[in-house]
């Protein structure tokens, strides 16, 4: 019975999250064809860095904070739902919204840097690592709103994750085994780009370990 309620809170907030899904997919698509080299360039990769980010940022809000601002957590405890399967619904829905556009836009601009003649591959692990540390981000933002029941500390994560990305992007696109690379021909998967997507894995398992292990102590919703 507990399962079958889990699933449906999953496609329930996965059935409000539809159209965010959709414009994030619409932005990233718009952004990719004015994402090469030219003038247009950095409006391109902005566009599609926002279609991501953004996406995460109305999930986190309208799936997490804004629930909680708006009761509706309150119907939560009429089911026979514990925090910990609540949590499971709440980051799976959140998770699938997510990595819906994270996985299509990411593997479409891979797809493209691949394609072009002849073909820029140098920008590849860069983009890939860039893919990961949005994933990261989300990922972090998701667990703070999760664990945290104070709107003050869920507005700062919104801020230090939104700035975040760009202290990232200076800092990591400058680094010499990254930005040596970026403008060449080949792809080069090298110790730094690597160590890089280690890390951003590392703090999306971490992210989410901790989000569960606090609502796993945790004998209320409230």
């Amino acid at each position: 019975m507990n399962g079958s309620i889990v699933w449906r809170l999953i496609a329930k907030d996965l059935y409000l999250y539809r159209w965010l899904i959709a414009g994030s997919l619409l932005a990233g698509f718009a952004s990719l064809p004015i994402s090469g080299a030219g003038p247009t360039r950095v409006i391109g990769l902005i566009l599609f860095m926002t279609s991501i980010i953004a996406l995460g940022i109305f999930i986190a809000m309208y799936g997490v904070l804004t629930e909680r601002q708006n009761k509706s957590l309150l119907f939560v405890l009429s089911l026979p739902l514990s925090p910990m399967q609540y949590t499971v619904a709440k980051v799976a829905a959140s998770l699938i919204a997510f990595l819906i556009p994270w996985v299509v836009l990411g593997a479409t601009a891979v797809g493209i840097a691949v394609a072009f003649d002849p073909p820029p591959d140098g920008t590849i692990p860069f983009t890939v690592a860039m893919m990961f540390f949005f994933l990261a981000n989300f990922c972090a933002l998701l667990a703070l709103l999760m664990i945290t029941r104070s709107e003050y500390w869920a507005i700062a994560g919104i801020l230090l994750t939104n700035f975040g990305v760009a202290a990232y992007m200076n800092i990591v696109s400058g680094l010499p085994g990254i930005a040596a690379n970026t403008d060449g021909p080949v792809a080069v998967w090298g110790t730094t780009v690597l160590t890089v997507i280690a890390v951003e894995a590392a703090a999306v398992v971490l992210s989410l370990g901790l989000a569960f292990c606090v609502q796993a102590r945790r004998k209320d919703f409230v």
